[in-house]
């Protein structure tokens, strides 16, 4: 082999490492910037929290944007953010909470649910390589964690706790999840479909369920798979 086609070899080399090194920085700085924007979030929560005023709270996010409706936490987890809701699916996957261009995103409800009626609420968030967003509803795979860590809501300045009863994974084609029913039973038979797919079984279940959340994020035992996570309303 010359010494020009070894140079050659050598150049083409040092410019893919650049081009990966450049979209490595380019995809951290994303992560990073994104993280950033959370944080703020957090602490006006946490400032709006000195006198313990959630309404408050929920006035200040309101103010930043229109389309929030509640706080989603679960302990132990980086899930602490707020969630919006807007007139399609799509908006939120590519824009933050102050609807900028962010690659994390924003945790969102189905825009078809109506979130004071319907008897799920069904919440979509990334799963995102850093951990963030809903990265960490996975861990419901895990026993331990699928038995005791529930799901926090703080809405119109209530807190309201869900209790897991089903989680499992599906192909992104063959979901098929249900926000609206015509009458209990149809309900409750939901109900059971969830209960029979989950990993695990919820010995603790009670079987008169108000209302559930339902909790979406992608997954990567295979092709399009998605981790769903759903949980019922403690009364």
């Amino acid at each position: 082999m010359s010494k020009k086609i070894k140079n050659l070899i050598n150049i083409l080399l040092f410019i893919i490492v650049i081009i990966c090194l450049t979209k490595i920085i380019d995809k951290n700085y994303k992560y990073y910037r994104s993280n950033k924007k959370y944080e703020e979030i957090k602490d006006i929560i946490n400032i709006s929290e000195v006198n313990g005023n959630i309404s408050l709270r929920d006035e200040k996010l309101m103010a930043i944007n229109s389309e929030y409706k509640f706080w989603i936490n679960i302990p132990n987890t980086a899930i602490d953010y707020p969630v919006v809701q807007s007139e399609d699916n799509e908006f939120y996957l590519e824009n933050n909470f102050y609807r900028e261009k962010d690659i994390a995103g924003t945790i969102f409800i189905d825009y078809n649910n109506d979130i004071f009626n319907d008897k799920n609420l069904i919440l979509y968030g990334h799963n995102m390589r850093n951990g963030s967003m809903f990265a960490d509803i996975n861990r419901f795979k895990e026993k331990d964690f699928f038995d005791n860590v529930k799901i926090k809501i703080i809405k119109d300045g209530k807190e309201y706790f869900y209790e897991v009863f089903s989680v499992f994974i599906e192909s992104s084609s063959e979901i098929n999840l249900k926000n609206k029913f015509s009458s209990n039973d149809e309900f409750n038979e939901y109900i059971n479909i969830l209960k029979n797919k989950s990993i695990y079984k919820s010995e603790d279940f009670k079987s008169n369920v108000s209302n559930i959340i339902t909790l979406y994020t992608c997954s990567y035992e295979f092709k399009d798979a998605r981790t769903i996570v759903c949980a019922s309303l403690i009364e």
